[in-house]
């Protein structure tokens, strides 16, 4: 016969055996997923070197070439994307919805000690000659921060200077003549030094020193001279006002500086020197030019030029002075406006 004591107690004990068996099974589980994770090892770690880093730069531009995002190397669970300082996600913005195409004209800016890896390049975007600069920050085999520039007004007197990079850009040094990455990081912050203080001699410049600005030689142009300003326009000796930009554009860097011909860039912060590339002995910088409508130096001017200016600068540094600096894309933004990743800048 069977009663109502019997029932409960065959009731409580299935409910028992069930618990138990949920326990066992959790238990087990944790256990196996235990022994799945893998034990420290400093041995497996994959050092991302140079040409790594390089390898990921063109995964990513041809990932933007095919408009796959698909196929980007690997992501970061928190990877942040700006273009023209704006932020938005991968696979949205102008490289990634006009038709992109490559040129031959690149330079690559690596440094493995940073995880950073930048390239500086002309592309045809919808058809046109465009200026880009891309920044990639690698951490253990994912990007974690993408940085695009661009530039679509670029005119065709400025191709010549965008079709092959300058040597001096592209080639190796010799381990015995290169300088530390702390003397890099230091000859690189002079220049933007000499521009805020109006004195070249604070600049580490050689005395061969040329600057290409978006493609145009602006600096130490040979007789009877040449550009004196990133633009189509070569003046002429007919007139007053072209013989001395003529002068201007036959002068060294040092020497423009002297003239306090930028004293109107307010300041250049953040310099934001973060690619160190030892092999080449190039430092790949993210200036942010701020100019707030004022001059060194004139204090009762009227009201000058007022706007923010994010570029990317590349020097070439040989026997510890600037040989090159290659400057694009410039991207002009209104005062105040900050460089979308240091907190507070555009001021």
């Amino acid at each position: 016969m069977i009663t109502s004591f019997s029932l409960k107690w065959k009731f409580r004990h299935r409910h028992a055996l069930r618990a138990a068996m949920t326990i066992l099974w959790a238990v087990s589980a944790v256990h196996a997923l235990s022994a799945a994770e893998p034990e420290w090892d400093p041995g497996s770690i994959n050092k991302c070197d140079r040409q790594c880093l390089i390898e990921i730069m063109d995964g990513y531009m041809n990932a933007i070439f095919q408009h796959d995002p698909g196929v980007v190397p690997p992501l970061a669970m928190d990877v942040r994307m700006t273009e023209n300082t704006g932020v938005m996600d991968v696979g949205e913005g102008v490289l990634w919805r006009f038709k992109t195409e490559p040129t031959e004209f690149k330079i690559y800016v690596a440094d493995p000690v940073a995880g950073q890896v930048a390239q500086q390049a002309r592309l045809k975007i919808g058809g046109r000659d465009a200026l880009v600069a891309v920044r990639l920050k690698v951490d253990r085999g994912k990007i974690q921060e993408i940085e695009h520039l661009y530039d679509r007004e670029i005119d065709k007197a400025a191709i010549p200077l965008l079709t092959t990079p300058v040597p001096v850009l592209t080639t190796d040094v010799p381990s015995e003549e290169r300088l530390s990455r702390d003397l890099l990081f230091r000859v690189a912050n002079s220049y933007f030094d000499a521009l805020e203080g109006d004195n070249g001699k604070i600049g580490a410049f050689s005395d061969d020193c040329v600057r290409h600005e978006n493609g145009y030689q602006t600096v130490n142009n040979p007789p009877p001279g040449g550009r004196m300003m990133p633009a189509p326009f070569i003046p002429t000796a007919d007139t007053e006002m072209g013989r001395e930009m003529l002068r201007f554009s036959m002068l060294t860097c040092e020497e423009q500086v002297n003239e306090k011909t930028f004293a109107h860039m307010t300041r250049i912060r953040p310099r934001r020197a973060l690619i160190i590339d030892e092999q080449k002995q190039i430092v790949g910088t993210f200036p942010l030019f701020v100019h707030d409508g004022t001059r060194r130096g004139a204090p009762d001017a009227p009201p000058g030029m007022l706007l923010n200016l994010v570029t990317m600068e590349t020097f070439a540094i040989r026997n510890g002075l600037i040989q090159h600096v290659e400057a694009l894309p410039f991207v002009t933004l209104p005062y105040g406006l900050g460089n979308g990743w240091t907190i507070g800048s555009g001021r």
